[in-house]
């Protein structure tokens, strides 16, 4: 049997989770000959290397040292480096279902149109009880996703996670990988996800939703916290600046700033949801959640007021 699809793992300076996840990855129900794992170690100095050497003598793991921090930057260096058509992104902080990989390539070789990007849905595992204000839309910036329990192709507003992506090789060279502009570094830019979706679906194609393509994503309590989801939204609103102004990502700008936002008013108007968040985030409510999701919101505006400097700051650095 010859190699069909790559399982592609990027990581840096988390090798206990890493650890977990590559041998979730040695428990597919695919057989063994049939795919290849393929980790990029992007820059990790936390005795990383020493495991993935373990894992390549014992179990063939093939990884590589990609010294330019970023997440697209790694995930880029693992699709030019895969050795089959097809390539599965899992975050290094999760485990996959046994049938992941299964399931995933029976989406391209049986489901017509043969789709360019399947997912699936992302759980969430909490390392503690999470707080009363932890919302399912605050869910969804820890990872979490689910479209249902049918198989199907997704509509435009519907999106899939980075952290659980099967991607044709030969589209996403066409596609001229992720936008390294975008996505985790060494802040929590965002966003190259969505930026990508908008360029697929320009060219025509939908995503494609399989329930069986399940990964479960682990949440420290350290992203529990409100200073965690402050940074979030920040960044956020920077990347959505960012998407704003490239080309590819300006038809979109609108559903991201909607889908950006912690607290939503319904359709009131954009002052008025300013002024009510600023209102709570300011403490005049006894309502904790309410405050801290109103926190939340302000975080986001201002990353979108701190998009144009920093934007220029990377266009001036490259």
């Amino acid at each position: 049997m010859s190699l069909s699809i790559t399982a592609a793992v990027c990581t840096r300076n988390r090798k206990a989770f890493l650890v977990k996840c590559l041998d979730s990855l040695l428990r597919q129900t695919l057989a063994r000959e049939a795919y290849e794992i393929l980790v990029v170690d992007n820059g990790s100095s936390d005795g990383t290397r020493e495991v993935l050497q373990s894992y390549e003598a014992r179990h063939g793991v093939r990884w590589i040292y990609e010294p330019v921090v970023g997440l697209s930057r790694a995930r880029n260096t693992a699709w030019k480096h895969a050795r089959t058509n097809y390539l599965g992104y899992i975050d290094d902080d999760a485990v996959a279902e046994k049938a992941w990989l299964e399931k995933a390539l029976a989406c391209f070789t049986r489901v017509r149109p043969e789709p360019v990007w399947v997912g699936g849905p992302i759980g969430l595992e909490w390392e503690g009880t999470p707080a009363p204000w932890i919302n399912e839309e605050l869910c969804q910036p820890l990872g979490k996703l689910y479209w249902g329990g049918a198989a199907r192709f997704l509509s435009k507003s519907e999106r899939l996670g980075g952290g659980n992506s099967f991607y044709a090789v030969s589209f996403l060279s066409q596609l001229g990988g992720f936008n390294e502009n975008l996505g985790r570094k060494d802040v929590l830019l965002s966003g190259e996800e969505t930026e990508l979706q908008k360029r697929v679906q320009d060219r025509g194609h939908a995503l494609y939703y399989h329930p069986k393509i399940a990964i479960h994503h682990f949440v420290p309590k350290g992203r529990m916290e409100p200073s965690w989801f402050y940074r979030r939204y920040f960044w956020g609103g920077v990347s959505d600046y960012i998407q704003k102004r490239s080309e590819a990502g300006k038809s979109c700008s609108r559903r991201m700033e909607n889908s950006g936002s912690a607290v939503r008013y319904g359709e009131k108007p954009k002052l008025l949801r300013l002024v009510g968040n600023a209102l709570d985030a300011a403490g005049l409510t006894s309502n904790t959640g309410s405050v801290i999701q109103a926190r939340i919101y302000w975080s986001y505006v201002l990353g979108r007021l701190a998009g144009p400097g920093y934007f220029l700051l990377q266009r001036d650095r490259h």
